[in-house]
């Protein structure tokens, strides 16, 4: 042979090693970080390969669902001390930190800046919490109706349209320390003023059904299941974290109907979308 025809055969030889070695290489890495499938990050397809690290490009894609809500909600408790964490829900505007004050009344006509504002902002009821040391077994949040599709308006669309509960069944929400998500089970019309047939908002905690039978989860479910515009394969069980999303029905003052979204926290080691398909309306 050759020494023409040598130096070509070597140098085919090492461009063949080389982009053997990048799919060992890159396979390799996929198999130290196993939940590659399951984070929103992806690995753009590299045209060249580097002498040192691979190329990759980071695309962020929503859903699936993503965590560092709760650092989200860190930075901005340093702009208004009252926020507690953060919530958002796919394909709406509810994308908010939320804020909590000493009474139900203060953020109702007030912005995240505290200024006086008619759309108010989203808000947790004042005895709930979310963190270690005192998270409530049902955690409250309410947000107004805004002609405008501000605050928790964009709530309503799972009563509108159909298909939107079985393609955005999970609701994101963080504290100060922590990220959550919560799958839908039910939404409902009801009564908001007090003394109604269900006071949706005063089942913070539920005790046990031996102790006060009015106010258990037993009973809490059974006024949902009467009221529930949707029948949902997602089930409810004792010791579950439940969230509890509350709008105005209308733009009407008057109008005294809240629409309420309801959800429980997805439990450690559960598909998120167990339990979210085969949903049937029932109004």
């Amino acid at each position: 042979m050759s020494k023409k025809k040598t130096i070509i055969a070597v140098a085919s030889a090492v461009t063949v090693f080389v982009a053997v070695a990048a799919v060992v290489f890159i396979k390799s890495g996929n198999k130290e970080n196993p939940t590659v499938q399951e984070t929103v990050t992806t690995t753009a397809a590299v045209t060249t390969v580097p002498e040192t690290e691979p190329v990759t490009e980071p695309v962020t894609t929503y859903p699936p669902f993503v965590n560092g809500l709760s650092l989200k909600a860190q930075e901005y408790k340093e702009m208004n001390s009252d926020t507690v964490g953060w919530i958002r829900l796919s394909n709406t505007v509810i994308d908010y930190p939320v804020v909590k004050a000493g009474d139900n009344d203060y953020y109702i006509n007030r912005d995240f800046d505290r200024r006086e504002d008619p759309a108010g902002w989203v808000f947790m009821d004042f005895r709930c919490g979310m963190e270690s040391e005192y998270f409530t077994e049902n955690t409250l949040m309410y947000g107004h109706n805004m002609a405008d599709g501000s605050m928790f308006s964009d709530l309503k669309k799972y009563q509108r349209d159909e298909a939107f509960y079985e393609q955005n069944p999970i609701i994101e929400v963080s504290s100060l320390s922590a990220d959550y998500q919560y799958k839908v089970f039910a939404f409902m019309l009801c009564n908001g003023v007090k003394g109604s047939d269900f006071e949706f908002w005063n089942y913070i905690f539920f005790p046990q059904e031996t102790e006060d039978p009015e106010w258990s989860l037993a009973k809490y479910l059974s006024k949902i299941n009467d009221k529930s515009l949707i029948t949902t394969n997602v089930d409810v069980r004792e010791g579950d974290k439940l969230l509890a999303l509350s709008t105005c029905n209308t733009g009407d003052t008057t109008d005294p109907t809240r629409f309420v979204v309801l959800a429980r926290m997805v439990r450690p080691g559960e598909d998120v979308m167990e339990g979210t398909t085969g949903s049937v309306r029932r109004y």
